[in-house]
């Protein structure tokens, strides 16, 4: 099986999914969120791609399942909620109880490892964290490119990345947004003098930042518990806890400037950069925001940032 995954709210310790990490084929709708937009054209137009797995988180991330209805594929979508309390925490397990029930039915498979995949998981978020603490030594786009290779790999296939070491010097940003498809905004920051020392992208900064997955008692609990104790994504809402959290790790870095990357159409990002905007003028940060179309699309931002880079 091939299930084409969204979000770091799908749990890796069911079973394999093959991450999405961006698309460059003919394209299905285009007036949503051009992350969501891209994604279910993949789903739709790959054959290799059995299944898709997906939150419902916002409200781009809502319709996809009404645009994937009339296909024979494996549909799943895990509805996240935006609390992180005890209740929470039970309502989320017992979606990710159904998700692993409702492969084992489509599939006609018995999912027994769990136990084993937690552990693995556990182990490469660690090492992938040593490496974010680290930052400051090594290419962030070798890092970052490492991470989506590693993500569509099989778990038991996944190798860590083993970036080079940086080169010296660079001004120093921060980088916030959703998982970043466009990866060639990644040369464009080190060729224009930049040297990201931090972020929140949902592949390293809120990758890293949950708490390890225990394995002893309900290991349902014990998966939603740590996916839920991840640094918040914008589509659930707290933009005053992201905000704080963000700031104190951008001071302690000290950062000259933080870029904000969006998706078109994407409002709970559209919201938060509102937010952090006002913030970081007050705090003297310099600012830059750069609003993507799709996977493909960060040819246009090449000139702003370097500009970006001239400013600070």
């Amino acid at each position: 099986m091939k299930i084409l995954s969204l979000s770091g709210f799908v749990p890796e310790q069911i079973c394999d999914t093959v991450r999405f990490t961006g698309y460059s084929g003919g394209r299905s709708i285009s007036h949503y969120c051009g992350y969501a937009a891209d994604y279910i054209s993949q789903v739709l137009n790959d054959a290799s791609v059995d299944g898709a797995v997906f939150p419902k988180s916002c409200d781009s991330a809502r319709i996809i399942k009404s645009y994937l209805g009339n296909t024979d594929k494996f549909i799943f979508q895990l509805p996240v909620p935006a609390r992180r309390d005890e209740s929470a925490v039970n309502y989320f397990a017992g979606e990710i109880k159904a998700y692993k029930e409702a492969i084992e039915r489509h599939y006609g498979i018995e999912i027994s490892d769990i136990t084993e995949r937690t552990e693995a998981v556990n182990e490469r978020n660690g090492e992938i964290k040593k490496l974010y603490e680290n930052l400051e030594d090594i290419s962030y786009s070798d890092y970052l490119r490492g991470i989506h290779k590693m993500l569509t790999m099989p778990l038991n296939e996944q190798i860590v990345p083993k970036p080079k070491k940086a080169n010296n010097g660079g001004k120093r940003v921060y980088l916030i947004g959703s998982f970043l498809t466009s990866d060639g905004i990644l040369d464009t920051l080190e060729n224009s003098g930049l040297k990201v020392v931090g972020d929140n992208l949902p592949e390293s900064g809120r990758f890293v930042s949950a708490v390890p997955c225990k394995t002893d008692g309900d290991i349902y609990k014990n998966i939603a518990e740590s996916i839920l104790s991840a640094r918040l994504s914008p589509t659930q809402n707290n933009f005053g806890e992201i905000l704080e959290r963000d700031l104190k790790e951008i001071k302690e870095k000290k950062v000259s400037g933080v870029i904000f990357l969006t998706q078109k159409y994407c409002e709970p990002y559209d919201y938060l950069y509102s937010v952090y905007e006002k913030r970081l003028r007050a705090e003297g940060i310099k600012s830059l925001r750069i609003s993507l179309s799709n996977s493909d699309d960060y040819k246009k931002s090449e000139l702003a940032i370097e500009a970006f880079s001239d400013m600070i």
